[in-house]
């Protein structure tokens, strides 16, 4: 049976609210003439935070003299260290400081970064597509437009591409070194013939989308590995980020009986930004919901027919995403009731009817019946009102077929609770990259190694195994995030 889109989707940025008190440790320091390693053991006896080193690394010899007061131990090791390659990592009350990583030097694989901007204003354009010609290999822009690709050596002679839905598409051949791009992609400015910009009938579009799935998809399992990306920001600041690698195995595009599976592969978090202020905001279930958010496989928005359509549609006109153009298609509830409905536009591309790509996003009367869908559990005194709930999903073409590309959703919501006196914003961001695609796949995943719908992925990440990390594409933090990581790492 087909799942609904809203269960999936609420489901996958659900998350719980607990009321907590927190209190600052800080403490006050005052050393003469001590060695490092001294101060670290000092440290350890005299506060509720243990400190692991690497003796090899860390120079502790060094004498030094200090005197803070009322100051975390994190902060103080972070600013003695401030000027060394060390990197300091807080993971609950234990403080490790270890060797910081440098570029990469592993055989086999360079890096291209850079910046994506729009040529007329010289503005950063985010979430543009990247990826290697013919390959099943890429990754996206960030928030500010910057990128940073690895790549393997055997991609050397291969053509890096650049798409953005209203921009003509930029390539350049891959050098086979470390290299920087400076990108400025271009806005159309085509004149269509009147052919194309007339009124289009939504039914026969939407119809032969739906005839021509078989050719536009793939038939056959296939192995997708991907990115996934949570963060959560209170009142504009990060308080959590956490990274995985994933797998999904895909089921044919014929058989939607048949349902994606996930395994998570590695993951990471940020340490170090700031607490969760008396609220602790989780997302549950993100990486397995995703999985299984895919508008072209199980046909939601689309009519099931005319007696059973919950939709109407209107027709947008054209887009163009790089070279293709699209036909736009509205849609909205037919009647807005107190059940859980979308508004949105579904792209479809004009010369294949593939749907590429879909923006929706919850009504505004739907949200006021979301409170129950998406939050799953809170205190009694708190008010949580959800404000957006908004989504997206990509696909893109891949062996003469259309794959799952990316998939983002937002969900802000407000908090309130008068007697402890919290009023605060909290905004939760899903984000999946597919970044690899084996077609024909026979991998089977066992039941003990898939990601479960209860799963909250900060704390399914133990430890992070930094000379994995190296060698993937990782979607970079935006420049404000970006900032917060290296004020915890100096």
């Amino acid at each position: 049976m087909k799942n609904p889109v809203s269960r999936k989707l609420l489901c996958s940025l659900m998350f719980c609210l607990i009321l907590w008190s927190v209190k600052s440790q800080t403490f006050s320091f005052r050393q003469d003439q001590i060695t490092l390693a001294a101060l670290m053991d000092s440290i350890s006896d005299k506060t509720n935070f243990k400190v692991a080193y690497d003796v090899n690394a860390m120079p502790v010899d060094s004498i030094i003299t200090i005197e803070a007061k009322q100051v975390h131990p994190f902060e103080l090791i972070q600013s003695i260290l401030k000027n060394t390659s060390l990197q300091v990592s807080l993971n609950k009350n234990q403080i490790v400081i270890s060797r910081s990583l440098g570029q990469n030097t592993q055989s086999g694989f360079f890096r291209i970064n850079g910046e994506v901007i729009d040529q007329a204003d010289e503005m950063p354009l985010p979430m543009v597509n990247i990826a290697v010609m013919n390959k099943a290999l890429g990754t996206i822009t960030n928030a500010d437009g910057r990128f940073e690709f690895v790549l393997p050596q055997s991609y050397s002679n291969d053509t890096i591409a650049f798409s953005f839905l209203g921009y003509s598409p930029f390539s350049i051949p891959i050098a086979n070194i470390d290299s920087s791009l400076r990108v400025e992609l271009v806005g159309h400015d085509y004149k269509l013939p009147e052919i194309q910009v007339k009124y289009q009938d939504t039914e026969a579009i939407l119809e032969r989308f739906q005839r021509k799935i078989n050719d536009n998809y793939f038939k056959e399992q296939s192995l997708l590995t991907g990115f996934f990306r949570e963060s959560i920001k209170q009142d504009g600041e990060y308080v959590q980020v956490s990274e995985a690698i994933i797998e999904i195995l895909k089921p044919s595009y014929h058989n939607v009986f048949s349902l994606e599976r996930v395994r998570f592969v590695k993951g990471r978090k940020l340490t170090g930004l700031p607490s969760m202020d008396q609220v602790n905001f989780k997302l549950e279930g993100g990486p397995f919901q995703f999985s299984r958010i895919d508008i072209a496989r199980y046909l939601d928005f689309l009519p099931k027919n005319a007696n059973l359509t919950q939709y109407k549609y209107t027709y947008d006109g054209v887009e163009y995403l790089g070279d293709d153009m699209v036909y736009k298609v509205g849609f909205t509830p037919i009647d807005d009731d107190s059940e859980l409905k979308y508004k949105g536009q579904l792209f479809i591309h004009s010369q294949s009817y593939a749907l590429i790509h879909v923006d929706f996003e919850l009504t505004r009367r739907s949200l006021k019946y979301s409170r129950k869908a998406l939050i799953k559990r809170t205190s009694r005194r708190i008010k949580a009102k959800p404000k957006k709930a908004k989504y997206y999903i990509d696909y893109r073409l891949f062996n003469g077929r259309w794959i799952l590309n990316k998939i983002g959703g937002e969900l802000v919501v407000e908090i309130n609770d008068r007697n402890q006196k919290i009023n605060s914003e909290f905004i939760g961001i899903s984000e999946l990259l597919i970044s690899d695609c084996e077609i024909d796949s026979e991998e089977k995943f066992k039941w003990a190694e898939l990601f479960r719908p209860n799963y909250v992925l900060s704390e399914e990440i133990k430890e992070t195994d930094e000379v994995f990390w190296e060698n993937y594409n990782i979607i970079k933090p935006d420049e404000e995030l970006e900032r917060v990581f290296k004020r915890s790492t100096k």
